[in-house]
Order: structure tokens, then sequence, then C-alpha cells
């Protein structure tokens, strides 16, 4: 069987998700005209998302977040018409674990009525990752964008190699289910160092939730929208944000210590 078009939706607030799933989608298909690159990252995204048409093929990528999903990512993706599409679930993380993230994917997905087939979990630089507290760093590499184009050719591999969509299968995946209520973080957001900032506004353009503003001359940041995706402190060329919170402090020389092997992608199809 075939797909029409290989529709693309990612969250990605620091750029490693979209990364991984243009690799995937090139994969799967070489024809740039056929795929449909959809961003869900900002508040604004419903004025550019193309909705997919049934015969389309789907790809999601969403950052895991303490083991999970973004919650924003999925509350953005129920604003998508989906329509029955068969579709691949990739979860990106910070070098540490995946853990229960394909399987919320996984369930998610089936209550949207997508039909998933595919899944796979990529390594992006830890959101917490620094200069000097390394956490993936640089990932995703040419590597792993190698095995995401990899990973993308078999893929359409195995569609093409249906009659029909009802032939698809649903992989055995990692994680816990019925899925762990979600751990309670608490309250943290990066500040501005007024002395560094050059009111450049590029803190406030990149945050994924509208948590950044502007006020009283100076960057603020609301911590109740605040998701610490920490977008805002690895774009700033002005090292002007910061985290100061002594439990951050803690949960980076935790992952220091955790994660100095270097994890590779994993797939299921």
């Amino acid at each position: 069987m075939d797909f029409k078009k290989v529709s693309l939706f990612y969250y990605s607030p620091t750029g490693t998700g979209e990364k991984i799933i243009t690799e995937i989608g090139r994969g799967i298909c070489p024809e740039p005209f056929r795929i449909i690159s959809n961003s869900i990252t900002y508040p604004e995204f419903k004025d550019s998302v193309i909705d997919p048409e049934p015969e389309d093929l789907v790809v999601i990528i969403a950052p895991v977040y303490a083991g999970r999903v973004a919650q924003t990512a999925l509350e953005r993706l129920d604003q998508i018409k989906f329509s029955g599409n068969m579709a691949v679930l990739v979860a990106v993380y910070g070098n540490r674990h995946f853990d229960d993230a394909l399987i919320e994917l996984r369930e998610w997905a089936i209550s949207a009525g997508l039909k998933p087939f595919a899944f796979a979990a990529f390594i992006g630089e830890h959101s917490y990752s620094r200069p000097r507290d390394p956490i993936g760093h640089g990932r995703p590499d040419e590597l792993d964008c190698f095995k995401a184009h990899e990973f993308g050719q078999k893929i359409a591999e195995k569609v093409h190699g249906l009659e029909a969509a009802k032939d698809l299968q649903i992989p055995e995946i990692p994680g816990t289910f019925p899925l762990p209520d979600r751990k309670v973080l608490p309250k943290i957001a990066p500040e501005t160092v007024h002395e560094r900032c050059v009111k450049c506004g590029v803190c406030q353009s990149v945050c994924p939730t509208g948590a950044v503003y502007f006020a009283r001359k100076q960057y603020h940041t609301n911590a109740d929208l605040c998701t610490l995706c920490c977008a805002c402190v690895k774009k700033c060329k002005h090292d002007a944000r910061v985290i100061r919170s002594e439990h951050y402090k803690k949960v980076c020389e935790w992952l220091l210590g955790i994660t100095k092997e270097r994890r590779e992608p994993v797939t299921f199809l």
C-alpha cells in the first residue's frame, strides 16, 4: 500500500525533536513536496498547522519530561484533526531514559483514533545541559540523524509491504501500563539577570508557553506557565537567563552522575 503525504508534527522547544523528525521524514519519503512539516511548539501553532488527510502517514515526536510526554505537547496534539491515520510515534529524551513516554503516546494516539504501528525513542541534549554540566551534549549528532533516516526507510518498507492499513499491528513497547500518576514537580522557572540582559526579546520569542513576558522595563517569567524546557536559557546569547533553584541544582548533579554512558536510539516496528 502507499500513502499520499507524510505529515510531521513536532513539539520541540530546543530544536532536538525537530532535527530527528525531519530525518525520519526524509527517510520515509525522498520527495520533499510530499512531506508536510507542522510545528506545534508555539502558542500560535494553529495558524500554520495543516490537518492531515485520511491517506496521509502521520509522524509525531514529543520530548520526555520526568519520564512522561510533555503535557503541553499532548494538549496541542488534541487540537489537531486527525483522520484515523497510520501513525509513527517518537519520544526524545535527554540520555537518562524514556520511561513511560512511549506507552503514553500509544494510549493517546489510540484515543485520538490513530493507528500507531511504529515507535522510537531518540536522544536529544537534555534541557538542563550546560557547557560546564553536559547531559547528552550535542545530541542528536550525526550518528543519531543517520539512525533516524534509517528508521524512516524501514517505516516506508513496512508500509509498502502491506496490502491494507488493517494489516498493521502494534508492536510491544516498554513501559508501565496502566500509566502511573504524573510526578508533581516544584514550580521552578528561569530568571533574568538584568545587568546582562540587552532586551533583545529572544527569551520571550522562544518560550513555547508564553511564560516569559516584558513588564517594568524587564523580562520576567510566570512560573505557573513555565515547563522548564530551558529554551530561553539555551538560546540567550548573553547568559542572562539562569535557574537559581537548589532543587534544580541537585537534579542536575544527579543527572550528571547517571548519564555519563551514551545511550543509543531504540526502535520498535
